[in-house]
């Protein structure tokens, strides 16, 4: 913390010595010895609440003693007390120490204890226990949710010819998803390292063999993502995801399937849209990539890139310009939207692109300040979201924003691997890439600083003020490009995360706080 900021340090120093000393019932750490590990059990049980064991390491067993509360039993072996306000659990620890196969770390897989062992601070749950103990109330849950569901589908009302099937099964999926998950789950293990450089966070998600999760994890084989350092340099995010495509375009376009309105005409579009879906499941897909930035208001704010790897990507663009010719036919809840589709409305050095303009009015009923319409202007600008699509071989480019750029996206993809306006010659991106998982199914570097500081200046330009960032305030700050790496993968009878915030990432955001606030004062009136 020294290296975010010397005051900041002291005072989570300070906060975090008052933190531990509360949650081992020891306030003042006395008799601590800070050099070894500290470890707390917590064990539930159906029937009582649940009960805490604490095994210490002391360098002075009186001093510990008498800085504990008076409801705890204690025993000290070699210089650990282990105390608790339950006997029972004092007697079960002893028992442990004299047979170690009855200790907690024999349930663990072997990635599972690595990881539990080199944190700072780690916590391991016996999640398949914690599901036998709650399977009554996990039953509930699952009820309700459905129940749940059903009152929202007969309590929503919608205008005439909206549909809002497909939102609802979108719920549906993703909580069943997660119970599912529950049910299947053997454990959870987390571990929080200080390195020199940052911050690490790594998570393992461990289930059943053969169970529902796990066949769903093994169908979704991680990559590395490669053409991600081929995107724009200084992007505000990047990401990349990979996995079992067919399912996922299955769903996604059964989704947008639901979205026709219910008329006869429109049925007979949706058994063409259907068709055609089946068409494109027999392409190849591969990996997906996509980046934004934050440009002018009058221009609309958000510009995004996204490649997707598809092959023959001619006959996606076939089946593309078929489906779009449809999309007059979907509706969303409370919007009446107009599409203008161009194909081959600009031509990029060898690439034709096809031009989208979508405009959409927010019914005045459900935005009745017209906080939507408003901030449709600012992502989109107002003349609605505009989208370019561009199909080289074995891929699908989009470039969506008022002043997202089809030229910068190709030029980008096709620059030598030198070149400085690529993300892979970034040195903050090259940083932050190093970080994540070697191979993973998601992938995000996102510059969390940079995109406040972004944010607070379009907030100030819609107010009509000065920007609150401009470059050269963030370089005399020391308010750098630098991202927080995310990154995912799923295998055999597990899902591992794996997070890191690098110091100047903290550093930023420490000193984005520090500018703000001091502004806030200043404009704030006196009392």
């Amino acid at each position: 913390m020294n290296q975010v900021d010397e005051s900041l340090s002291t005072i989570l120093g300070a906060n975090l010595r008052t933190f531990l000393g509360r949650s081992i019932s020891n306030p003042t750490l006395a008799g601590v010895d800070n050099t070894r590990d500290m470890c707390v059990g917590v064990f539930l049980s159906q029937t009582k609440r649940p009960g805490l064991l604490y095994v210490i390491p002391v360098s002075d067993e009186a001093a510990f003693k008498a800085g504990l509360g008076e409801n705890y039993k204690s025993v000290v072996q070699e210089k650990w007390i282990i105390y608790s306000e339950d006997q029972m659990l004092i007697d079960q620890a002893l028992e442990v120490i004299k047979d170690s196969n009855q200790n907690f770390q024999a349930l663990m897989s072997a990635e599972a204890k690595e990881m539990f062992a080199t944190g700072d601070f780690s916590v391991y749950v016996n999640s398949e226990k914690l599901v036998t103990i709650y399977q009554p109330q996990l039953k509930l849950a699952g009820q309700q949710f459905q129940q749940a569901l059903t009152q929202l589908s007969e309590s929503v009302k919608t205008s005439p010819g909206v549909n809002t099937a497909p939102i609802l099964s979108m719920y549906s999926a993703l909580g069943k998803g997660a119970l599912q998950a529950v049910q299947d789950s053997h454990s959870y293990t987390t571990a929080l390292t200080v390195e020199q450089g940052g911050l690490r966070l790594d998570s393992l998600f461990e289930v059943k063999p053969d169970s529902q999760t796990d066949q769903l994890f093994q169908k979704n084989p991680p990559k590395q993502f490669d053409l991600l350092g081929k995107f724009p340099a200084d992007q505000l995010a990047y990401f990349a995801g990979a996995g079992n495509t067919d399912a996922l375009i299955t769903w996604g376009m059964n989704f947008t399937a639901q979205m026709f309105d219910e008329t006869t005409e429109n049925q007979e579009a949706r058994q063409k849209f259907d068709s055609i879906v089946k068409a494109i499941r027999s392409l190849k897909f591969g990996s997906y990539y996509f980046s934004f930035e934050l440009g002018r208001l009058s221009e609309g704010v958000l510009n995004a890139y996204t490649v997707s790897e598809v092959s023959p990507s001619g006959e996606m663009r076939k089946y593309t310009r078929q489906m779009m010719a449809m999309l007059k036919n979907m509706s969303l809840p409370g919007v009446k939207q107009e599409i203008k589709y161009t194909p081959d409305a600009e031509k990029i050095g060898d690439e034709t692109v096809d031009l989208t303009v979508i405009k959409q009015e927010v019914d005045p009923e459900s935005d009745p300040l017209r906080i939507q319409k408003r901030m449709l202007e600012i992502l989109y600008g107002a003349e609605g979201i505009t989208n370019r699509m561009a199909y080289p071989e074995g891929k699908v480019l989009q470039a969506m924003g008022g002043t997202a750029s089809m030229g910068k996206l190709l030029m980008a993809l096709n620059a030598p691997s030198d070149s400085r306006q690529i993300a892979q010659n970034q040195p903050a991106f090259k940083s932050a890439l190093s970080k994540g998982l070697e191979r993973s199914n998601l992938l995000a570097l996102i510059d969390v600083p940079m995109i406040l500081t972004k944010i607070i200046d379009i907030l100030a330009d819609l107010q009509h003020q000065k920007a609150l960032f401009p470059t050269d305030l963030k370089e005399k700050q020391g308010i750098e490009v630098s991202y927080l790496t995310f990154s995912l993968a799923t295998g055999q009878q597990f899902l591992r995360t794996k997070t890191y915030v690098p110091v100047q990432n903290l550093k930023s955001g420490f000193k984005l706080f520090t500018v703000y606030s001091a502004r806030r004062e200043k404009i704030q009136p006196a009392n």
